[in-house]
């Protein structure tokens, strides 16, 4: 059973809202990401998300969306539960090109609405991953929190180049 029990859907407090994808929604949230705007929001994931119906078929992982109305505006997931440590792990995170800038308002709304769902599920602990040439996903979580912990000394491999991950962690307890 996947933990931590989320619900499906998750209220911002903004008008917007974050629902758990579905395979009725991956198709709407994949059209609202144009073609050319992949490759750019996808350079740092190791893969993409892309088919999205195959990636939320995955059990193992539980992947939200923030909608403004029918719009979709940002996807992040949750996987690497582990009950008896308290901690997650919350990535494959992406911002659609339209709803980026304003210091990061819709990437904070939809990291706040996590934090506080995680929370109450449970989870002491948020771990983050990304490239270490990410700088603007590395600001973006120092920016919501969370402390940057350590590099990797494995390398991140993708198919063109070859990287480290760095390793950031938001404490939701002070357990």
């Amino acid at each position: 059973m996947f933990w931590p029990e989320l619900p499906e859907r998750l209220p911002t407090g903004t008008g917007r809202e974050m629902r758990r994808v579905t395979a009725q929604d991956a198709a709407r949230v994949e059209a609202a990401l144009p073609g050319s705007d992949r490759d750019e929001t996808f350079h740092f994931f190791t893969f993409s998300p892309f088919p999205l119906a195959e990636f939320i078929a995955d059990d193992t992982r539980r992947t939200y969306a923030l909608w403004d109305g029918d719009r979709p505006l940002a996807c992040t997931t949750v996987y690497n539960g582990d009950r008896s440590a308290g901690t997650v792990m919350l990535g494959y995170t992406w911002v659609m090109p339209s709803a980026r800038g304003n210091g990061g308002a819709a990437n904070t709304e939809m990291k706040e609405t996590m934090y506080t769902a995680l929370r109450s599920a449970g989870v002491g602990e948020v771990w983050f991953r990304a490239d270490v040439e990410n700088h603007r996903s590395c600001r973006s979580m120092e920016k919501n929190g969370a402390q940057r912990m350590h590099v990797e000394d494995a390398p991140r491999v993708y198919p063109d180049r070859v990287s480290q991950s760095v390793f950031y962690r938001k404490r939701l307890s002070e357990a």
